[in-house]
């Protein structure tokens, strides 16, 4: 029995993306750390912060990773340093920006406590990709994670690597995306309290009762106006439901960066619509195959680079819910493989403000809007969706 546990909670970093301190954001009517801290399991009876000292509502020691800002392995290899002086049966380890962390946790130590022989559980999401920062460990294991990571502390280390130190005695644990969700944007943390909105408990009730009549996946197409929230509200219901999303921008066209601003100009706005994602690609590499119940890989385009480039390989996991989310997912050519379309508006003053914190060229603007415009007045206007909503009354 695993009667005396030490948590290992990561609570450092800069918030460089979400300003100023997102730890202190409330979730649920308290703070996100304080909220993770309470989802603890009982049997920790030990908590440890990584990171700077702060107010919190229950018992925790502080430490942290000397130097300070050596990254997520050097927080790591801070706590389990710290942990190891406890007397514990086990040693948990979690992000102190993921909601369901402690959750989490409960699953990885429950691994751990019916396999004996194991020295080690790490969770892995459903492409199978190790989440090293959620870990459950013996106190030996962690002690030579500590030992490998050597003078250094891992600082400016992939967390990754020091999982290398626990095999062959590590074995894996799916999780689900909710539980393995954190925080890091503004986004991130709307798109979390949104999954629980009556809007997303809709389209779950809507895709579930689907789903039993069809007996296989439901796909889901979120469309509407750049700016609007789509990804926002593709992500709540995947939290909420355990959906796959293939995103739109994904299918970006490799040969629109070769287009100078005269042919573009040249273009009429139907052959706009039918010029910036790559359909084809979209129906044959990412909805064929997941309708059918299997994993879609295909390569993503190389935003990064924008210069007409496709990235890695990228794969889309199996699942009973499909999402397709962007400007033009609901198009006509994959109508047969959509089951139900999302229009998602929104007031046109606050998508101007939205847009314009984009750092978008006015020329390229000017092309993207037209094809819009166009695509919802005369291709796919909001009144031929299934459903439509409005992204202010989300928020």
């Amino acid at each position: 029995m695993l009667r005396r546990v030490t948590a290992v909670v990561l609570a450092g970093g800069a918030s460089r993306r979400f300003r100023p301190d997102k730890l202190a954001e409330r979730l649920d009517g308290e703070p996100l750390l304080d909220h993770v801290l309470a989802s603890l399991p009982d049997q920790v009876t030990t908590v440890i912060v990584v990171g700077a000292p702060r107010e919190v509502t229950r018992p925790v020691v502080f430490t942290s990773e000397e130097p300070g800002g050596g990254g997520p392995a050097a927080a790591l290899v801070a706590g389990l340093r710290r942990a190891v002086d406890e007397a514990s049966d086990a040693i948990v380890t979690m992000p102190g920006d993921a909601p369901l962390a402690g959750k989490a946790a409960a699953i990885l130590l429950s691994r751990l406590e019916g396999e004996p022989n194991t020295e080690a559980v790490v969770g892995v999401d459903a492409g199978g990709r190790e989440q090293p920062l959620q870990l459950a460990l013996r106190p030996a294991a962690a002690r030579n994670v500590v030992e490998t990571a050597g003078p250094s502390g891992a600082a400016g280390l992939s967390a990754r690597r020091l999982l290398d130190a626990l095999r062959p005695g590590l074995v894996s644990q799916r999780l689900e995306p909710a539980e393995l969700w954190d925080i890091d944007t503004r986004d991130q943390l709307l798109a979390w309290r949104l999954q629980s909105s009556s809007a997303v408990s809709s389209i779950a009730d809507m895709a579930a009762e689907r789903g039993r009549r069809v007996g296989r996946p439901v796909v889901i197409a979120i469309d509407g106006p750049s700016c609007s929230g789509k990804s926002i509200l593709a992500t709540a219901v995947a939290l909420r439901s355990g959906a796959a999303v293939l995103e739109g921008d994904d299918f970006y066209r490799d040969t629109l960066p070769s287009l100078s601003a005269a042919q573009r100009e040249a273009m009429s706005d139907a052959a706009v619509v039918d010029a910036v994602i790559d359909w084809e690609r979209l129906r044959d590499e990412g909805l064929l195959p997941l309708r059918a119940g299997h994993a879609a890989t295909f390569r993503p385009y190389d935003w990064g680079a924008n210069n007409g480039r496709l990235a890695s390989a990228k794969t889309v996991p199996a699942a009973k819910l499909i999402i397709v989310e962007g400007v033009y997912a609901a198009r006509q050519e994959l109508a047969d493989l959509i089951d139900f379309a999302i229009y998602l508006g929104i007031d046109p003053d606050v998508r101007a403000k939205r847009y314009a914190q984009r750092e978008d060229d006015p020329g390229w603007r000017g092309f993207w809007e037209r094809g819009e415009v166009y695509y919802f007045s005369d291709v796919r206007p909001p009144a031929s969706f299934d459903l439509q909503l409005d992204a202010e009354a989300l928020t």
